[in-house]
């Protein structure tokens, strides 16, 4: 703390050198989380968001203040881009924008006290949503998009006393004790940014009232294809007696010939195949004479079938004589 109060005492002791007006904060960003530049863009921030980012993409580097954006248009071009200054903290205003605070150059401070530079642009990264992630650079600029308080304005907030030390706001805000800190600050936005995003994916878990685990998904699956298939089974197999039941009972009836079984089977075995084929059977005739069951005894009563008063004209018998004869010859 020596060492810091010493470095503050030099600065305004510089401040005081180079002339009055020279702000030690300046604000960066103006209260959000809703901006809108005079150009007509729009963006959006969370504060604590934004210097989380920027403190962890710099890695304790400073982000410098320049003239007119010269770090980002000209120093990528080989050309001179000399800095303003140099940022060496950060926190939120009481409005709820973010402000920097600045170890500035002497022409800078100069040029300030001057009233030759009046305002500040920020640069910093956004998605294509418009959100902004983190800060890039600062420019000293004569035309800013941004509505920022300008370097000369008699609202810029006055220098604090113990500068190292966390804006109270940012205290406030984290719940942490006078003597945090920046890394202690760090620490603890990192913590509620991981419960935030813990909070929100707990959020996006599928219900179990909706969802079942892959696991217990797929063993119900089998169950369900398992008993699907051995009701297809015994469908198939009450099927095939139905079909064998009404084809043999066609035969009996002569409805149909043995030499056709076959092709009216697989014709049942088709979707609405065995209905059909009933109804064939109702209304066909006969094309065989009906076969009589082996044990059942035959009579000179019985009528002959075809075949047979066929076989008893070739030998010039009467029905009866050929029916006595097939009878004794059995």
């Amino acid at each position: 703390m020596n060492t810091q109060r010493t470095l503050t005492t030099e600065y305004a002791a510089l401040c005081s050198e180079l002339g009055a007006g020279v702000p030690e904060w300046v604000e960066v960003l103006p209260p959000g989380p809703d901006i809108v530049g005079r150009d007509g863009r729009r963006w959006s921030y969370d504060a604590a968001g934004v210097l989380r980012r920027t403190l962890a993409h710099s890695q304790g580097a400073q982000l410098p203040f320049d003239y007119f954006h010269a770090t980002e248009l000209q120093a990528p071009k080989g050309n001179d881009a000399p800095a303003a200054g140099w940022v060496i903290e950060y926190r939120i205003g009481q409005a709820g924008g973010i402000e920097a605070r600045v170890d500035w150059t002497r022409r800078a401070a100069n040029g300030i006290s001057a009233r030759e530079y009046r305002y500040v642009s920020p640069v910093f990264t956004h998605d294509e949503g418009g959100h902004i992630d983190r800060f890039s650079s600062f420019g000293l600029t004569s035309k800013p998009n941004l509505v920022l308080k300008s370097l000369n304005s008699e609202t810029n907030p006055t220098p604090e006393k113990h500068p190292m030390q966390l804006a109270e706001a940012i205290r406030a805000a984290l719940g942490l004790p006078e003597n945090a800190t920046e890394q202690d600050a760090v620490a603890a936005i990192n913590a509620l940014t991981e419960a935030k995003e813990m909070a929100l994916n707990s959020e996006r878990l599928p219900s179990l009232q909706k969802f079942v685990p892959r696991d217990d998904y797929n063993a119900l699956e089998r169950r369900a294809i398992n008993a699907e298939q051995q009701l297809q089974d015994r469908d198939k197999q009450a099927l095939t007696v139905a079909i064998n039941a009404e084809i043999e009972q066609a035969l009996t009836a002569g409805k149909i010939t043995p030499a056709t079984k076959d092709y009216h089977v697989a014709m049942c075995q088709q979707e609405g195949g065995l209905e059909r084929f009933r109804n064939y059977v109702k209304a066909a005739p006969s094309v065989t004479d009906p076969v009589v069951p082996s044990e059942q005894p035959t009579t000179t009563s019985t009528a002959m079938n075809s075949e047979q008063r066929e076989a008893a004209r070739m030998f010039g018998m009467t029905d009866a004589d050929y029916l006595k004869f097939i009878s004794e010859a059995q």
